[in-house]
């Protein structure tokens, strides 16, 4: 207990030393380790990382680590190696050498990794990152998929099948309310989500000549809703 009251001491005095990042959170930067104490020993489990020697694909994002940053609800920031498992919907972080999982993501604020900023949202399926593409009231999120087919045995005429990791299109939702979310798949769809403005946003659609659901088509929409 002394232990740990003397390194949140260590810990407050670093972090008010340390230049104000985004969003006016406080950075702090760990080369090597991980915050260990200061109760994220309850809000990340060490979870060891899976190994994928062997399997045709990647489940990764980017199958190298980058600089990234935590987010923390408790305004705090860190930033550490990160890379994104889309397969397994896991951000995994280096620390001392080791690859660890993040074990209870719903402390996270967001994450910021390369140029995209990635959200956590439990209220989506059984719960899962999503890249935030555009904010404010609606929010435009993008759920990437990767799954993985394990090997068939060996077939008469193509011979042993190897296990592979496959990239599937990526889906997007709109989100209004904190919790509320629309899987989007057509312009059916769109104005379910958008109900409440109904006629401004079919105004609009016709206006800008908006036929389908591609990205930048969503982009446009969620912007002109949010500007209403």
């Amino acid at each position: 207990m002394k232990t740990r009251k003397i390194y949140f001491i260590v810990l407050l005095t670093i972090s008010s030393l340390m230049v104000v990042g985004q969003d006016h959170f406080p950075v702090i930067w760990f080369p090597n380790s991980f915050p260990y104490d200061y109760s994220f020993d309850k809000r990340y489990i060490k979870e060891t990382s899976f190994d994928y020697k062997d399997i045709e694909g990647s489940p990764y994002l980017n199958s190298e680590f980058t600089t990234g940053t935590f987010y923390m609800k408790d305004t705090l920031s860190f930033k550490l190696p990160i890379r994104y498992n889309i397969c397994a919907d896991q951000m995994e972080y280096q620390s001392e050498g080791v690859i660890y999982v993040v074990g209870s993501p719903q402390s996270l604020s967001r994450i910021v990794l390369g140029g995209s900023v990635f959200i956590y949202l439990p209220f989506i399926g059984k719960g899962g990152y999503f890249e935030l593409v555009e904010s404010g009231k609606c929010k435009l999120v993008q759920k990437m998929r990767v799954d993985f087919k394990p090997s068939e045995g060996s077939k008469p005429i193509v011979g042993l099948t190897k296990s592979r990791f496959d990239k599937y299109p990526d889906v997007f939702y709109l989100v209004l309310n904190q919790n509320q979310s629309f899987r989007i798949g057509n312009m059916n769809s769109v104005m379910n989500a958008l109900s409440d403005q109904k006629i401004k946003i079919e105004t609009f659609i016709k206006r800008e000549k908006i036929k389908n659901t591609k990205k930048e088509n969503l982009i446009k929409i969620a912007k002109y809703y949010n500007s209403l």
